[in-house]
């Protein structure tokens, strides 16, 4: 089948990762094209891999300022698409995340192939009108709804076309060397910096645990998306590590794109977001073979088993955080148990041959 994959986010996210997996999954027995934004970042990530894409520019309606504009924009990137839709002959078009609506509207004005849209999102972190406004038109108008979690599930209107699909962990070990005993720990938080991520109250614990074990070390990696509010939260926490007088021992580094690299140069991973409807990032790290600190948020507990394959706490406890973190810290065996666990653990609940295997009885449904 001919696959279109509409995504319309700026930056490299993990909605845009796991498209990118599904179409160098699949790729031998379809045709993937994707239409980006044309200030996208994702364009190099889809030239490596020669998948073919067109850009529009979209605009969402959750962005304020734009409300207004946006009915005329629908109207005007539907026909757009349709015309490339008509171009490329395709028989099936997937929308990235359920707040864009051109999927729905395509419907509405004649499209005849099949509408399948992701959900990415945990709903109830979306402002309510909209959200019953995006989940109607997504459940209406689509061959398939698809949510990526239970947590995601949960949250959506029961229906017959509405399942849930874990994203396979789709992944290549390139490394193979062990980390480096330095004698000291260290912590890795890998996200873009946007106020919710988690990344103060990791901060917060950081300075909790580092008034017990001085050996502790903390490393951020990720981008600001081009969002100047992204950089404003960023240069928060830079202040803040500033204002402890704890520079020598908390690193910022901008977003690197090999991830192995950074999660198995790490001793634990820490993901403290208020909300995540997987977090592959969890995903990635328990894949890798490092051990996992998160949050109690929806998706990473159904990546994590606590107490086994890594620890989970409550959103914003800051005391637990810091508990956790001196734990695993200093248990060098605990550590090592929760990641061979945790690697085992994804590497069958997330396999690649369930995901093709559910995703081709969708397409052929």
């Amino acid at each position: 089948m001919n696959i279109l994959i509409i995504d319309n986010s700026l930056a490299f996210t993990g909605a845009f990762k796991c498209a990118l997996s599904e179409a160098m999954l699949l790729s031998d027995k379809h045709k993937f094209t994707f239409i980006i934004h044309p200030q996208s970042k994702v364009k190099a990530n889809l030239e490596a891999n020669s998948i073919p894409y067109h850009t529009i520019e979209m605009l969402e309606i959750r962005k304020s300022a734009s409300i207004f504009l946006y009915p005329f924009m629908l109207l005007l990137n539907t026909y757009k698409v349709s015309r490339i839709i008509k171009k490329e002959k395709i028989d099936v078009v997937q929308m990235n995340d359920f707040y864009n609506l051109i999927g729905a509207f395509l419907k509405i004005f004649g499209y005849k192939g099949k509408l399948i849209t992701y959900v990415r999102f945990v709903p109830s972190a979306m402002p309510g009108p909209f959200r019953k406004m995006w989940t109607f038109f997504a459940q209406k108008y689509s061959h398939r709804v698809i949510a990526v979690s239970d947590t995601v599930l949960k949250e959506l209107p029961i229906n017959k076309n509405t399942v849930r699909l874990y994203d396979p962990a789709n992944l290549t070990e390139y490394i193979s060397t062990s980390k480096t005993d330095t004698g000291t720990t260290q912590l890795l938080y890998l996200s873009n910096y946007i106020r919710g991520k988690g990344q103060d109250y990791a901060l917060e614990a950081f300075i909790h645990a580092y008034q017990h074990n001085k050996q502790l070390r903390m490393k951020y990696t990720g981008g600001d998306m081009g969002l100047e509010k992204n950089r404003d939260f960023k240069q928060t926490l830079i202040d803040k590590v500033k204002e402890q007088g704890l520079e020598d021992v908390v690193q910022f580094a901008d977003f690197n794109s090999n991830v192995e690299a950074e999660i198995k140069a790490a001793d634990i991973l820490l993901n403290f977001s208020n909300s995540e409807s997987l977090s592959m990032t969890c995903l990635e790290a328990a894949y890798y073979g490092t051990a996992v600190i998160a949050t109690k948020c929806g998706g990473p507990e159904e990546v994590i088993a606590d107490k086994q394959t890594g620890l989970l706490v409550p959103v914003a406890d800051i005391d637990a955080m810091a508990n956790a973190i001196l734990t695993l810290a200093n248990n060098p065996s605990t550590r090592k148990e929760y990641a061979e666990a945790g690697k085992a653990y994804v590497r069958n609940k997330f396999s690649k041959a369930h995901f093709i295997q559910e995703f081709e009885a969708i397409l052929a449904s």
